[in-house]
């Protein structure tokens, strides 16, 4: 006669299972049909599946013979269940399965009982059954390896609105109301693993897994889904949650330093839920037990699972082939863990099939003990030299696995890199408080690279400081620490921009996440054109001034950050701010039913030298006063995202009156009124946007205009004016001082292109286009003006970024002039005045070569 797996017969495996385990008795004592159920063809053929096919014929059976209460039906289906559990717990005890087995068809069995609760809860009350709702098994029964009498780990997602919140719950309490009518003998559900555990909402959203995984999600958690699977429900949401899964579980930035975590959970564990007594008799949570071989897979997984996605998957015996395969853990030592957790699992599922109990103790009674071991067809001394040598093998294991168990020295953070170090630790103390445990451990791996990169910044406090904000506002700490400490560059980045200027660190405050928007796109590489502002301009459909503003601010701070990369030179950063206005000017001109009217650019818009805080130097020319009106209005309105640009039209008629006049107008004006400065002003002038017939009419008259004016340049005039502007403007400041006025400063070179140009009838309202026509002629002279310029507009560009707005001259306390000095790359405040004041002289000595034919 054939064997029966470890026994003779059928019959002698029945009747030694029915003495060894209380809860068979038990069973088919109230069942006798059952026994003969069990030693049918059929079923007692272990090779003869029971999946959810042939649960399903069961189950309708059974449902069909009892009354339609809510009360019967889980009463049935209980019984069902039950019966299941006595066929694998005896085909379990015969040994004619082997563990994976046992625990896929354990696992198999609570899928199919959660399927038809979940139909049950739904069918009772049909307003609920219209919206995505899936249960995700964790633990044991996620990772399809769920024993006896575990509880079952579950947690109920849903993905509607707001408006399914209240229903999700409702059919959450349902099914939870369906567990508890079984009334024992049936499954323990545990929903403690959900977002916030028992202080969360009972059916979270999918989005608000997100959002909390992302932002307060502990390591735990991580190793904890990495077992998530669906049980029932719907497939579409399940399969999005995998995708969550993938990517909390198993993240690009993160280090070994996730063991010390897992040791620290490890300790907590003996020391609050173990009793000293237990530790060595608990097979899953005391000292090598099942739960660090758990322990040791599933951090590993956390760890490398996003480089080795072989690792990603749920059953601990082929990550643990994984493990070894992708050269983490040596053979040898692979299979000393699978052999172990093969033993330990055997025995757990023995000790709970005496008694369908919950327990992972082993006895202390010598008889029971005696009858598990016999269970397992060893005699009482091997079992325990077994139990021994297993739980102390994995022990060893779990050890040197973790190299960083031991205590490594605490960080110490260098406060004598801030000129302030009370108010550093006060900003630091103020990173670390109220920190979930994974925030806390991220930050402090980040300190060393914090402290690293501030140490090179010009203002280390002001940095500290304004990262604090920063981190306040975005959100998800844990991830924000995890990435910067991996991306050592783009936390040097962050630091520059805090450095750098308050203006745009306000913008990142208001929008933290447009550093991350900006870093991963194409952005920080492209200089964009016009056409393209306008393109983007154009996909905006509504809500025109507020969204116009939120793009520009955005668009601004991708630029500041070409600048401060160095990714584009000055010239090009100006020729971008410039296009940026005009692409803005053109959209706003046609919202406004102003392209009637024709602008001209003027001053540093004319000139495509827009920088940090320019103001839009214009003249309007037309005579749709209402549609200038509503222009102005549109730009320049404060509104709580900010305003897009201030107009300036100072330099119309008389710097005052209407801000737009006909054309007739301004060429009347300019032909009999204008002094020389402002026929000097319209070398700048270039039609930008509007009426372009108009527009290019007035072009060709500025452009008469600026040869008849060559011919009879009033020298004395033009030194007049330079030395009253030189005399009044900025008089608070020592002369020096005035990079702008001051002589060589930026008007000295600007008047001596602008005669320079006008003495050969050139017209150029770029000053970088003049250079060129002046090296045509003389090249030392064109190298020289281009040097002393470049510098000059650099120095500006560094002092109004700050607040991006006008600055015109350098700042006379010692502090700020050291910071302007050491964001221009010169070592001290001495340096860089030295070096300033030979660009002065130089730029002085051009000054006079441009005009020296006409020296006063």
């Amino acid at each position: 006669m054939e064997r029966f797996g470890r026994f003779s017969t059928l019959e002698e495996a029945l009747e030694d299972f029915q003495q060894f385990s209380e809860f068979a008795r038990t069973q088919f004592k109230a069942h006798p049909d059952w026994l003969e159920w069990i030693k049918s063809r059929d079923i007692s053929d272990p090779s003869y599946l029971r999946g959810p096919g042939k649960l399903k014929i069961d189950w309708l059976e059974r449902a069909s013979h009892c009354s339609s209460s809510l009360q019967s039906r889980i009463e049935a289906l209980k019984q069902l269940k039950q019966r299941e559990i006595l066929r694998i717990g005896f085909f379990d005890f015969s040994s004619v399965w082997n563990l994976e087995k046992v625990l896929k068809n354990l696992s198999l069995l609570a899928d199919f009982c959660l399927e038809v609760l979940l139909e049950l809860a739904k069918e009772d009350q049909l307003s609920l059954s219209s919206f995505p709702f899936t249960i995700i098994s964790m633990g044991k029964l996620g990772g399809n390896e769920l024993n006896y009498s575990s509880d079952i780990d579950l947690v109920f997602i849903h993905n509607g609105s707001e408006a399914h919140h209240d229903k999700a719950n409702r059919l959450g309490k349902k099914i939870i109301q369906l567990f508890s009518l079984a009334q024992g003998g049936f499954y323990r559900i545990d929903l403690r693993l959900r977002p916030e555990g028992n202080s969360g909402v009972l059916v979270p959203s999918l989005k608000y897994c997100e959002n909390y995984y992302f932002s307060l999600g502990e390591s735990w958690e991580r190793m904890a889904l990495i077992k998530a699977r669906r049980s029932a429900g719907d497939h579409s949401l399940a399969y999005e949650f995998e995708i969550l899964r993938s990517l909390f579980s198993f993240p690009k930035h993160l280090t070994e330093e996730m063991f010390e975590e897992v040791i620290e959970i490890k300790s907590r564990i003996e020391k609050e839920i173990l009793a000293e007594g237990s530790r060595k008799r608990n097979i899953k949570l005391g000292e090598g037990g099942i739960r660090e071989i758990e322990f040791i897979v599933q951090s590993f997984q956390v760890v490398y699972g996003a480089r080795f996605p072989t690792l990603q998957g749920r059953s601990t015996q082929e990550t643990l082939d994984g493990l070894c395969d992708c050269g983490l853990i040596p053979r040898k030592e692979a299979e000393e863990l699978k052999v172990a957790y093969t033993f330990l699992r055997r025995v757990e599922n023995r000790l709970q099939m005496v008694a369908d109990l919950q327990t992972h103790l082993l006895p202390d009674n010598v008889d029971k003990k005696k009858a598990i071991a016999l269970s397992l067809g060893l005699e009482l001394e091997l079992f325990e030299s077994q139990v021994e040598y297993h739980m102390s093998n994995v022990r060893r294991l779990f050890s040197s696995l973790f190299p960083l168990s031991n205590k490594k020295k605490e960080f110490s953070f260098n406060f004598g890199i801030f000129p302030d170090p009370r108010k550093a630790r006060r900003d630091l103390q103020s990173l670390e408080e109220g920190h979930s445990f994974r925030t806390t451990k991220s930050l402090r791996r980040f300190f060393p690279i914090l402290e690293e990169k501030l140490s090179h910044s010009v203002d280390p406090n002001l940095c500290l400081s304004r990262f604090v904000q920063f981190a306040d506002r975005y959100g998800l700490k844990s991830m924000l620490y995890e990435s910067l400490a991996s991306s050592p560059k783009a936390l040097e980045l962050l630091l520059g921009l805090f450095d750098r200027s308050s203006f745009f660190t306000e913008i990142l405050l208001y929008q933290p996440e447009l550093f991350e928007e900006v870093c991963q796109s194409d952005g920080l590489y492209t200089k964009k054109t016009v056409d393209v502002f306008y393109n983007e301009l154009d996909l905006i459909d509504k809500d025109y001034k507020t969204r116009y503003r939120i793009y520009r601010k955005g668009e601004l701070f991708r630029i500041f950050l070409r600048d401060i990369l160095g990714l584009a030179s000055l010239l090009e950063i100006e020729e971008e701010y410039t296009a940026l206005a005009e692409a803005i000017l053109k959209q706003v001109t046609k919202h406004c039913h102003a392209q009637s009217n024709a602008i001209i650019g003027m001053g540093r818009l004319g000139g495509k030298e827009l920088g940090y805080g320019s103001d839009l130097d214009c003249l309007l020319i037309g005579d749709n006063l209402g549609g200038a009106l509503e222009l102005n209005r549109f730009l320049s309105e404060m509104l709580p995202t900010g305003i897009l640009y201030n107009f300036d039209f100072r330099l119309r008629p008389h710097g005052e009156g209407p801000i737009v006049l006909e054309r007739q107008r301004y060429e009347e004006y300019y032909r009999t009124q204008a002094q020389f400065w402002e026929v000097q002003a319209l070398h700048r002038a270039r039609f930008v946007c509007g009426n372009e017939e108009e527009g290019m009419k007035f072009i060709r008259f500025v452009d008469s205009l600026w040869i008849h004016w060559s011919r009879q340049i009033p020298w004395q005039e033009f030194f007049a004016l330079r030395e009253k502007i030189q005399r009044e403007r900025d008089n608070h400041v020592p002369l020096i001082n005035r990079f702008k006025t001051a002589p060589g400063g930026l008007m000295d070179i600007e008047l001596g292109s602008q005669i320079w140009l006008m003495l050969r009838q050139i017209r150029e309202p770029s000053l970088w286009k003049a250079f060129l026509w002046i090296e045509e002629e003389d090249p030392q002279t064109a190298q020289k003006i281009r040097s002393g310029y470049l510098f000059l507009r650099q120095l500006e560009s560094v002092l109004r970024r700050e607040r991006n707005s006008p600055v015109s001259v350098i700042p006379t306390e010692e502090s700020a002039k050291e910071k302007l000095a050491r964001f221009l790359g010169f070592n001290s405040t001495k340096q860089f005045m030295e070096n300033y004041v030979q660009v002065l002289e130089s730029n002085r000595e051009v000054f006079e070569t441009l005009t020296s034919q006409k020296l006063p």
